[in-house]
C-alpha cells in the first residue's frame, strides 16, 4: 500500500513543477510510513494527496496534488476538507495538549478550544484558489512590515515575525535542495552539459520565475469552531431529492369508471361533512 501511493506521489511530483522536489522512492516510502499525510481514493485507484507543517505559529498545507484523470470531480474540496478536520482535531500538529481545556456541561465562548496555529497555502492555481475560498480561506491582503522598511506591500505582512523567520528558514532550505538538482527526464539524458545541468535545476527556475503568481491564503483560528462552511460536507453521501419521493398505490377489486375518475380528478366527489356548531 505505501509502495503504491508513494511511486503515485513521485509520477505527480516529476509532472507538476509547483510541487516539492521528489525524493527517491525509497526515502519516500520511508517518509510515508512516517508521515503519511492525506490521500483520498476509491475504487478507480488514489486520487490526490495532500501534507501539512507545522513552521512555527503556522500550519502549512502544502504539496496538494490531484491526478489529472479525475480533476473537475470536486476533489480537491475532499483534500482540503480533510485537511480541515486534522488541523482542528490533531494537537500534535499544533504542537501541544488540549486535554482539560473543554468542559461539556458549559456552552460558554470561554470553554471553546483556541488552537494556537493558522492554517495557510500558497497556491497559483486558480482551481485549488476556488477550492480554499469556498472552505473559508482569505487571500492575504498586502501589507507593509518593518522588514520592508514599510515602503513595500506584501502578502505576507499578515504573518508575525516568529512565523515569517520559520518560512523563510524553510524555503531556503527548500531552495538549497532544488539547487542541488533533480533526475533528468528520459528524452534530455543525452543533451549538453549545459542543457543538462538547466534540466536538473528546472523546478527552481520555474518556481522563481512564477514567484509573484503564488498567492497566500489564510484559514483563520476562529474557523476552529465553526462547522464546514460549505453546504453539504464532501464526506457526506449525496441524494437526489426525486429519489427520496415514495409513492403509495392502492388497488380496487372493482374496475373503476372513467366518470368516477374525472369526478375524483376534478375533486366532485369530496363531500363536506356537516357539523352542527349549534350544540
Amino acid at each position: 500500500m505505501v509502495e503504491e501511493e508513494a511511486t503515485w506521489l513521485l509520477k505527480m511530483q516529476h509532472a507538476n513543477l509547483d510541487l516539492r522536489k521528489p525524493k527517491s522512492l525509497k526515502k519516500l516510502i520511508l517518509q510515508l510510513n512516517q508521515k503519511p499525510g492525506i490521500f483520498i481514493r476509491n475504487s478507480k485507484g488514489i486520487l490526490g494527496y495532500a501534507n501539512m507543517q507545522r513552521l512555527g505559529n503556522i500550519i502549512e498545507l502544502h504539496t496538494l496534488v490531484i491526478d489529472p484523470k479525475f480533476r473537475g470531480e470536486g476533489h480537491s474540496h475532499k483534500l482540503v476538507y480533510s485537511a480541515w478536520e486534522r488541523w482542528k482535531q490533531d494537537p500534535i500538529l499544533h504542537g501541544k495538549s488540549f486535554a482539560g481545556k473543554i468542559n461539556i456541561f458549559d456552552d460558554s465562548d470561554k470553554n471553546e478550544i483556541k488552537l494556537p496555529c493558522q492554517l495557510v497555502a500558497f497556491t497559483r492555481s486558480a482551481a485549488l484558489a476556488s477550492s480554499l475560498t469556498s472552505a473559508g480561506f482569505r487571500i492575504a491582503i498586502p501589507k507593509r512590515k518593518w522588514w520592508s522598511l514599510w515602503i513595500i506591500k506584501s502578502q505576507l505582512g499578515q504573518l508575525n515575525t516568529s512565523s515569517l523567520f520559520n518560512l523563510f528558514l524553510n524555503r531556503f532550505l527548500v531552495f538549497l535542495k532544488m539547487l542541488v538538482g533533480e533526475v533528468i527526464p528520459v528524452n534530455n539524458i543525452k543533451s549538453g552539459f549545459f542543457r543538462r545541468f538547466l534540466q536538473k535545476r528546472r523546478r527552481l527556475m520555474h518556481q522563481l520565475s512564477n514567484l509573484k503568481e503564488y498567492k497566500l491564503f489564510i484559514l483563520s483560528t476562529e474557523m476552529q469552531n465553526k462547522e464546514w462552511p460549505r453546504k453539504g460536507g464532501p464526506n457526506e453521501e449525496y441524494y437526489h431529492p426525486l429519489e427520496e419521493i415514495n409513492v403509495a398505490t392502492f388497488s380496487k377489486e372493482k374496475q373503476i369508471e372513467s366518470e368516477e375518475i374525472i369526478e375524483w380528478d376534478s375533486g366532485e366527489t369530496e363531500k363536506i361533512p356537516y357539523v352542527d356548531l349549534s350544540k
